[in-house]
């Protein structure tokens, strides 16, 4: 796909849909092993890829990349199989896992993944980024041309920072508009069972976002999605709209994803409903910028 760039505006020449991030998984088996969490994710629940698509085909959404809800990657293998330039895959980064960093060459052949998933960087404030356990998972990305993507607190995004500037090149995708929660000490579970977290609007971590954009203009990117979890008004969610405003500002149209992330939002506000959250928060931007939002941005980033 062709790429132009004028006055620093990616300008993209496809009219794809891309969903930037969704999870699908069967439920929890020795074959389709995965982690289990009671109220949103029990045992036998399962979200497949077949309902997706056919809400994808509903929705007029082309292709969509995949996040598993934990380090696991067999349903996310065999669904990149069976359904060949529909999907593309991001994998759970494992801390645990016993070859270290050589997990990011071994995932991406076995399983097809072009990106891991990192809950921040595990290491503490003005640590030096070369010390961290996962730099070498990191290095081994870059080189691999792999894609981050990454939901952490603020000091975790100090050591984002840190880790970018010691491997340039490194594509960085802030999950959730960047909200910066401390997923594992703030997340609640609303009555649809899903996600929620209860902060100030704007978040006081939105400038250090902003920050970041700036900083690292060519390898950091940003969802337009994830807004329910954090609204407290109903859809289309406008306390959200200077989140918005700001984002569109910081990180311009060439380097912003839109996601839905499914199955959260399937009964409540809808697949299509969150889809088109980018018309209800940037109604008057120019159709090129649309176009990068909705898909092109994520056909940059991926092979479908």
């Amino acid at each position: 796909m062709g790429r132009s760039e004028d006055s620093g505006i990616r300008r993209f020449d496809t009219m794809a849909v891309v969903d930037a991030h969704l999870h699908l998984f069967k439920p929890a088996s020795e074959q389709y092993p995965r982690d289990v969490f009671e109220e949103m994710t029990p045992v036998e629940r399962e979200e497949s890829a077949e309902e997706f698509l056919a809400a994808m085909d509903g929705a007029g959404v082309d292709h969509a990349v995949i996040v598993p809800l934990s380090v696991h990657d067999h349903y996310l293998a065999e669904i990149l199989v069976e359904f060949p330039g529909r999907f593309a895959g991001v994998g759970v980064y494992d801390a645990d896992a016993e070859d270290g960093g050589g997990q990011v060459a071994r995932r991406a052949e076995q399983a097809g993944i072009q990106g891991l998933r990192f809950y921040g960087f595990g290491g503490e404030e003005g640590q030096a980024p070369d010390s961290l356990a996962v730099f070498p998972a990191l290095e081994a990305m870059r080189d691999l041309d792999m894609k981050v993507w990454f939901y952490g607190d603020p000091v975790q995004v100090g050591l984002l920072d840190g880790v970018m500037q010691a491997l340039p090149g490194l594509k960085v995708v802030l999950n959730h508009l960047g909200f910066c929660p401390d997923i594992w000490m703030e997340i609640a579970i609303d009555e649809d069972r899903r996600p929620r977290f209860d902060i100030p609007l704007p978040p006081d971590s939105l400038s250090l976002i902003e920050e970041m954009a700036a900083k690292h203009p060519e390898d950091l990117y940003v969802h337009l999605s994830g807004q329910y979890a954090f609204t407290q008004t109903p859809y289309p969610h406008p306390d959200l709209q200077e989140v918005v405003d700001r984002v569109y500002a910081a990180f311009g149209a060439g380097r912003m994803l839109n996601a839905s992330d499914w199955p959260w939002i399937k009964e409540n506000p809808g697949y299509s409903e969150v889809l088109s959250l980018v018309d209800h928060y940037l109604p008057a931007i120019p159709p090129e910028d649309r176009a990068a939002i909705r898909g092109g941005t994520a056909m940059s980033l991926f092979d479908f």
